[in-house]
This record gives structure tokens, sequence and C-alpha cells, in this order.
């Protein structure tokens, strides 16, 4: 019978324990929990930047350096050419994206630009005029806060960017440093 009561006895605080770590970890500013928006702003893509291919890996953008094959078979060539699995084929255009499960990320999305709020369609970017509502609820104000649906806020700032279905990602940042010349 003691048995029984020791294992309960520390079943419960071991419950206690994690839920106090859970609850402190969800508190918004924890480095330790990233928040849901921080873990898709990271979500793995490949993106036509400034002409050149990039690849958002682990958080990190990198040059696109050889040609990649996705998780679905769909191929994406460093010159921006994506061969489909079913044979098809197109060309990325300028801040078009592609997520390693194949899907393409729309070419609308809004930026932070000199301090003000920017939509970005058909490679043309132009000031946004009013509010918005995205396709998933999610609101964005000309001040750069964004709403999400359930009720959490933040600041847009000159590295994110917000595509129309609610996702949010950093912007890739083109390499610097000394150019190779081989």
């Amino acid at each position: 019978m003691k048995i029984i009561e020791t294992t309960i006895a520390t079943a419960c605080l071991g419950l206690a324990l994690c839920h106090s770590t859970f609850a402190q970890g969800t508190q918004k500013g924890d480095p330790s929990r990233p928040d849901a928006e921080e873990v898709i702003m990271k979500k793995d893509h490949i993106m036509m930047n400034e002409g050149k291919m990039m690849v958002m890996k682990d958080g990190k953008t990198m040059k696109m350096e050889k040609d990649m094959t996705l998780d679905d078979g769909t191929k994406v060539m460093t010159d921006g050419t994506v061969m489909m699995k079913d044979g098809k084929s197109m060309k990325m255009g300028e801040d078009d994206m592609i997520m390693m499960d194949g899907k393409m990320g729309k070419k609308e999305h809004l930026i932070m630009k000199d301090g003000k709020m920017m939509m970005v369609r058909g490679g043309k970017t132009t000031m946004m005029e009013k509010d918005m509502t995205l396709e998933n609820g999610t609101k964005v104000m000309m001040d750069g806060t964004v709403m999400m649906k359930d009720g959490k806020t933040m600041k847009v700032d000159e590295t994110d960017m917000v595509l129309m279905n609610g996702m949010m990602m950093k912007k890739p940042k083109l390499p610097s440093g000394p150019r190779n010349t081989n």
C-alpha cells in the first residue's frame, strides 16, 4: 500500500512540476519556448529574392547552391525552374516561394519598409492603404501591428513578411561579404 501511495504522490508532484514549467514557458517573452508565430516565421522554404534563389533552413537563409528535390518529389533548380512531380514546369518569379513539402507560397505578401506597411503584389511594392483581414482571420494594421485570431498581437519589423494566408516568416537576407569569383 505504501508503494502505491508513494507512486501516486510522485506522479502528482511530477504533473504539478510539468504544469508549472509549461505555464511559465508559455508566457510572452520566455526565450526557452518560442511562440507559434516564431515557429511559423522560421518554416523552411525556397524563395526567389532579388533574382537569386535562396533557401531558408532551420532559421538560416543562404544562397541555393545546387538543385533540390522536395518532400513530394518536386525538383527546384538554382535558376528558379520548378519541375513538378507530374512533369509540369514553371519558373519562379520575384518573391515566389515554395515550401519543402512542394506547396507554393503566394506571391502577395506584406512587409514593413522604412517604417511603413507595404504590399508586394506581382513583384511591385505599394503602400498598404488600410487595415487588412487575411485568409485565416489574422488582422494586419497599417502601423504594423498583427493581431492573431486568438487575440495575440505582435509587431512586424523590417525582417518580417506576412503572407496573405496569415503565415508569417522572416524575409531572406542576401549573404554579404566577399563574393566568390570562380
